[in-house]
């Protein structure tokens, strides 16, 4: 040991590691085919989420995800992240990769993240009821949905034909023959659209 210095042992010490972790199918480094060795190899990070302001977002554990990455890597890519990793409710502002902040123990990484955009939505619930031709049959109350959107508060007069909603209305009713001329405007209700026109239907047979 003599014949060799400290800086020489480390640096055998940490080849010898590598074969070992090669040999054994040690974990690799994300994104990488590198052997995830501790303190040769890789180093742990920490990534904590903050908003367009660098403010912290979450707690201590939402708002934080440890991992590792090469131990002399100075960017860290957010793409990473596993997707139930990021604080419930948010998403990515930027795919671009981040500095890491070298001087802390452990390193860290400021991901900026923004709340969710709502996604619209594909479809609309209409509330309908249905008047039958015969006699003696009680009028039929249907929940039905429409294959489009509607936005009352840009448009107060849109209206809903038989065909937004003769799919649905059919599935449900399988025993009517309906009136495939109706129409009607709408009203804002609780959990959807009612029409404010009946339809007119036969029982079939």
């Amino acid at each position: 040991m003599s014949n060799i210095s400290r800086r020489q042992f480390l640096k055998s010490a940490g080849v010898a590691a590598l074969a070992v972790a090669a040999l054994t199918g040690c974990k690799k480094l994300p994104d990488t085919d590198i052997p995830d060795v501790p303190g040769v190899t890789s180093v742990d990070l920490r990534v904590l989420f903050v908003d367009e302001k660098g403010n912290p977002v979450g707690n201590s554990v939402a708002g934080v995800y440890e991992t590792t990455v090469l131990k002399d890597a100075k960017k860290y890519d957010p793409k990473l992240i596993p997707a139930d990793k990021l604080p419930k409710g948010y998403e990515l502002i930027s795919e671009d990769e981040v500095d890491i902040i070298s001087e802390s123990t452990p390193k860290i990484a400021k991901v900026p993240v923004k709340l969710e955009e709502s996604k619209p939505a594909s479809k609309s619930k209409i509330f309908l009821t249905l008047k039958f031709f015969n006699g003696g049959v009680a009028d039929r109350h249907v929940e039905v949905i429409a294959n489009k959107v509607f936005d009352l508060k840009s448009n107060p007069n849109e209206r809903v034909y038989y065909a937004d909603i003769k799919d649905s209305l059919l599935d449900k009713c399988k025993d009517i023959e309906p009136d495939e001329t109706w129409q009607s405007y709408l009203k804002i209700v609780d959990g959807g659209y009612e029409a404010t026109v009946w339809m007119g239907v036969a029982l079939k047979g």
